[in-house]
């Protein structure tokens, strides 16, 4: 659990003061607890007993007044802190899927990652944070009721000691039972997220087919198989509540039958048993939820699991300082049994324009993702500049070459974002960028223009515009090779034509066009065309 204590480090000043209002407001609890007996007292006293008996309420009365607010203040402290550690958790998440190598990243739905981010960091909260700071003032309570309980008798404080042993080692037994069956939780929550979000995200296919209601099916369906698991869970985890409560109970009839046998026998005074039957709830109770939070932070180990992973990214160190040329030298790549390309040699030189040209299946997109890193399991060379592409840092490589899918994605913010992904360019680049792509029309229509805000993966917007917003992303970057991958097809003829054009007759940029058709006109332009069959 290694996160776990680098975020208890960062947070080390805000754990620290939460932690001393955590155990002074115990202190406060307990003492107001103990503050009970003081109304015996006054009860034997032999002069004004209504003015002692007056006197005894207003003090008991102030001192559970001064704990309810040290409480109130210690439950504020402790809902700041979740939010810092709450952020941290998810800086950390992110910090994870970012560190995955590409297919380590493609290996798992993105409502995988969504459950990460969402049921994950919940639950880690609840079982390592909540859990620790609710240990905290368990611990305190049960520190000061068993100091207060040996104060009023040190045959009470010994019973007491014998009775916490007991309490602390039979919840033990089912220890290994909860941590599986909360890492079974975790994995059926990412499952049962993977599943809502395909039936929402397949939602159109079936409102165009009639089948509406196979969207309540198929959500249905997930919640129930998810809520199965989480019933074994909730089940193994009330079964370690039930039984620490019943042995606390016990305890606790226990030790005030002590209380009386030390009353009986001169050992402890009859007013001990009025502070004794507050203490003893506070000390057993305490000292249950103690073992209870101790076991369920144990729990949460493999929850932590997933993100103490080392970073999976692929490629070597040495950083490209110049980038003349991309060179496949006999490169072949297969999905499975199937092969795919097969003794590729295909040349890129800076500023050069070719396309690559091949039917649906003849290996296009897969050239690409090998080209950028995507895919390291290749035989043969990718070569960048005489440097093979496993001793590069692929970091560098995407400094000179963008890449514009045929799938575009848009982020759910601004189109100033969408273009710059929040890096500082200037206004002059943005619209310079803008107007490169033919997007003049589209921010000027825009109520806010740059700084609309538009709507999930650009549902506002039409598949020529969302495919020019994709084109400006990799342009603004000022790159020395641009991939379009089918990147025109979703636009008009005369947009098509204007922005190829304009590529193709930048000197500096080296244009790779991956198309299954070609226009004639563009051949006359082009440095090189290559087939893949």
């Amino acid at each position: 659990m290694k996160q776990y204590r680098s975020l208890i480090r960062k947070n080390y000043a805000g754990v620290a003061v939460t932690a001393f209002l955590i155990i002074t407001e115990s202190l406060a609890m307990t003492f107001a607890g103990y503050s009970l007996s003081f109304f015996f007292t006054a009860y034997e006293y032999e002069g004004d007993k209504v003015r002692a008996l007056c006197l005894t309420f207003a003090i008991v009365t102030a001192i559970w007044l001064l704990a309810m607010l040290l409480y109130y203040i210690s439950l504020l402290a402790r809902a700041k802190l979740q939010q810092k550690l709450k952020n941290g958790l998810r800086n950390m998440v992110g910090g994870t899927i970012g560190s995955l190598s590409y297919t380590g990243f493609t290996d798992k739905d993105s409502g995988n990652y969504v459950s990460w981010l969402t049921n994950d960091v919940e639950q880690i909260y609840a079982q390592s944070f909540s859990a620790l700071f609710s240990g905290i003032e368990c611990l305190s309570t049960a520190v000061f009721a068993f100091g207060m309980l040996c104060l009023l008798s040190p045959w009470i404080g010994l019973a007491s000691a014998v009775l916490l042993i007991v309490t602390s080692l039979l919840p033990q037994l089912t220890s290994k039972r909860l941590r599986k069956a909360n890492a079974e939780r975790s994995a059926a929550l990412e499952t049962a997220t993977e599943s809502y979000k395909d039936a929402v995200m397949g939602g159109s296919i079936f409102f165009l087919t009639n089948l509406r209601d196979r969207i309540r099916q198929r959500v249905t369906a997930a919640s129930e198989k998810a809520e199965r698991v989480c019933f074994r869970f909730n089940k193994t985890d009330t079964t370690v509540q039930i039984l620490i409560s019943t042995v606390s109970m016990v305890s606790q009839i226990v030790l005030l039958f002590v209380t009386l046998l030390a009353a009986v026998f001169g050992a402890a005074s009859a007013s001990a048993l009025l502070s004794v039957g507050n203490l003893a709830g506070s000390f057993f109770n305490g000292a249950g939820s103690l073992v209870q939070c101790f076991m369920t932070v144990k729990a949460s180990r493999p929850l932590w699991g997933k993100f103490e992973e080392e970073s999976t990214r692929t490629g070597g160190e040495s950083e490209i300082t110049a980038l003349p040329e991309i060179r496949l030298e006999n490169v072949s790549f297969g999905y499975g049994d199937r092969p795919v390309l097969k003794n590729t040699n295909f040349t890129f030189k800076s500023g050069g324009k070719y396309a690559v040209m091949g039917e649906s299946g003849s290996g296009k997109t897969t050239l690409v993702k090998i080209i950028l890193g995507l895919i390291p399991d290749y035989t043969g060379r990718v070569l960048y500049g005489g440097q093979e592409q496993k001793e590069i840092d692929l970091e560098s490589l995407y400094a000179r070459v963008a890449y514009v899918d045929q799938r575009v994605y848009l982020f759910q913010d601004t189109v100033r974002f969408n273009i710059t992904l929040g890096e500082p360019f200037t206004d002059d680049e943005v619209m310079a960028a803008v107007r490169e792509c033919r997007l003049e029309e589209l921010v000027e229509s825009l109520p806010q223009g740059l700084d609309t805000v538009i709507s999930e993966n650009g549902k506002n917007l039409s598949g020529g515009q969302r495919q020019r917003i994709a084109l400006a992303r990799a342009l603004i970057r000022h790159v020395q090779y641009v991939i379009l991958d089918e990147g025109t097809s979703a636009l008009d003829e005369k947009n098509a034509v204007d922005i190829e054009t304009a590529l193709l007759s930048d000197p500096t940029l080296c244009v790779i066009l991956i198309t299954h058709t070609l226009r004639d006109f563009l051949r006359p332009k082009l440095t090189g065309v290559y087939a893949l069959s």
